[in-house]
């Protein structure tokens, strides 16, 4: 009858449900098996095999491994790296970058790389009330350093702290960081920068180790308020010529800069016009 049709066809369709719904738990099991393999495969037995850490000169290994909590007993499996990564790349500006490499079940390594500093910014007082430097990479970061190894580095001179740890230069300390880099440059061998002062609202001062002093109009290297650092350049160049084919070295003298096409050198307010 139809009636006995449908209850056939009932059954038929609630055993098929059935007998997928015993198919999925037996998958869920199975997958859930392969995970806890998994996972107990993770575990760090021994972390001078299982875990490679290149530290940076400035942030030991033991407080890299501290950063990722790798220690003997932890599951790689359950460790967010990307999590801590992030974490750890916006509360010490002094890297650059980390990078890590998995290989499962139970292999990382972990790379840390540092900024390069090129000029002192600044400074802040640590838990004693000592005055600690920040120096600034040529990315503009500023970050802490240690005095030791950057008592060497120019300095950047601001009327006031702009820019605090962590943060990006801008504004005049950018020209100055833009000034310190070119005098690094190969091409430019003769001026050694002690100092870049922006401080000034009418010039940026430079001193260097030759005891001579550069004076940059704002007005030149700048058009509108906009920072030109082609026209700085250009300026840094002409100085840079001056000091190799005219002038003995140690001799104290100011150069001066105002437009393109001259510079006046003290004491003797000699000038050079191209």
């Amino acid at each position: 009858t139809v009636n006995s049709r449908l209850l056939k066809a009932g059954i038929l369709i609630f055993l098929a449900f059935a007998v997928c719904a015993f198919v999925c738990y037996l998958a869920v099991k199975i997958y859930d098996k392969g995970i806890c393999i998994r996972d107990s495969q993770s575990i760090v037995t021994d972390q001078a095999t299982q875990i490679e850490i290149k530290a940076s000169p400035h942030f030991p290994e033991a407080n890299v491994r501290a950063l990722f909590n790798l220690t003997n007993g932890c599951n790689l499996a359950e460790i967010d790296f990307n999590k801590r990564r992030l974490e750890a790349l916006k509360k010490y500006p002094l890297f650059s970058n980390i990078k890590i490499t998995k290989r499962l079940p139970d292999k990382v390594t972990i790379a840390v790389e540092e900024r390069k500093p090129i000029a002192r910014i600044n400074f802040e007082k640590d838990s004693s009330g000592r005055v600690k430097w920040l120096v600034v990479d040529s990315e503009g970061i500023v970050f802490n350093f240690p005095l030791k190894d950057s008592n060497a580095l120019p300095i950047i001179k601001e009327s006031k702290h702009s820019t605090n740890k962590g943060q990006k230069v801008s504004g005049k300390a950018q020209m100055a960081l833009r000034l310190v880099e070119l005098c690094s440059s190969k091409d430019i061998a003769n001026i050694h920068l002690t100092e870049v002062d922006v401080s000034d609202d009418i010039y940026l001062v430079a001193r260097t180790r030759e005891y001579n002093k550069i004076e940059l109009l704002w007005d030149y290297i700048c058009k509108k308020g906009v920072h030109d650092a082609g026209n700085m350049d250009d300026a840094i160049r002409k100085i840079s010529s001056i000091i190799s084919a005219d002038l003995k070295t140690g001799h104290y003298q100011t150069f001066i800069v105002t437009d393109r096409d001259r510079v006046t050198v003290s004491p003797n307010e000699k000038e050079f016009i191209r």
